[in-house]
């Protein structure tokens, strides 16, 4: 008699047969075999990732890491052996997608009370989604939202310098990058104030307006309309001192328009009556 032994060769399964990750995570790829009890090897082709790299083992979890802005894959051709039987190698092709930046227009801004944000943001690579959360100080009218750019109308709480911090995250094929703060500082409109805010003056005598405002620092230009008065005249200054002359027997007016201007926000005019006798 002659005995021949057959041994079966072994036929490898991957499960799941293909996966697409994010750069910089790991597939998770395990291998079996029919019959059970193979031993497993691989090589493995990279275009558009690193970190892939040949060995054997019963499951391939491999860092990789996408090297451009396209989708790359790492493909394993795995093979499995059973005693002195290799069966045949089959592939399992791993795609890796880029994680996107987030890239915000402006990313620092400076805005007047009741003024629009006005943010674009982009992303590389391209097409990415945008979600982001807000933190307010000495400001109203920020919220979270999605969307392609920020919009939002800001307006001062208090006299006190505002600001509003987005954190932006870009989400791409299902892959999260790193958010990014976008801050907005946002500056309150001045109130011009006049002491006093109204005078009576003699003909020939000079005026005696201080200004000031709240918050405190603005700088002021005023205009004039002047009644049966003449002397008056634009200027900028914190202090309006002219001098007047009624123009005939009846009292004349000049009313000065003083506008305040603070950290470039312009404040509503405020009209200082002169009534010159």
């Amino acid at each position: 008699d002659i005995v021949v032994t057959v041994n079966p060769t072994p036929v490898v399964s991957a499960t799941p047969t293909s996966q697409t990750i994010c750069s910089t995570t790991s597939p998770s790829i395990a291998l079996s075999s029919t019959p059970t009890g193979a031993g497993f090897s691989w090589t493995v082709s990279e275009s558009g990732t690193s970190g892939a790299s040949a060995a054997s083992g019963f499951t391939i979890n491999q860092s990789l890491t996408a090297t451009g802005l396209t989708q790359g894959t790492a493909t394993y051709t795995i093979s499995p052996t059973l005693g002195a039987c290799i069966g045949s190698p089959i592939d399992v092709p791993i795609f890796v997608n880029p994680i996107p930046v987030v890239t915000a227009t402006p990313a620092l801004a400076t805005i007047c009370s009741g003024a629009a944000t006005g943010i674009t943001l982009s992303s590389s690579p391209l097409g990415a989604t945008f979600d982001w959360t807000v933190v307010e100080s000495n400001v109203s009218g920020a919220s979270a939202g999605t969307g392609n750019g920020i919009n939002q109308v800001l307006s001062s709480t208090s006299t006190a310098v505002g600001t509003a911090t987005y954190t932006v995250t870009p989400t791409l094929n299902g892959c999260v990058g790193s958010p990014i703060d976008v801050v907005i500082t946002v500056n309150p409109i001045p109130t011009a104030i006049a002491t006093p805010a109204s005078q009576t003056i003699c003909s020939g005598d000079v005026t005696s307006i201080d200004l000031t405002s709240s918050p405190a620092g603005s700088t002021f230009g005023w205009t004039v309309n002047q009644s049966l008065a003449s002397g008056a005249t634009a200027g900028s200054t914190s202090n309006i001192a002219q001098v007047l002359n009624a123009t005939t027997s009846n009292t004349g007016t000049v009313t000065y328009n003083v506008t305040p201007t603070l950290n470039s926000c312009v404040g509503s005019p405020l009209a200082v009556v002169i009534s010159v006798a």
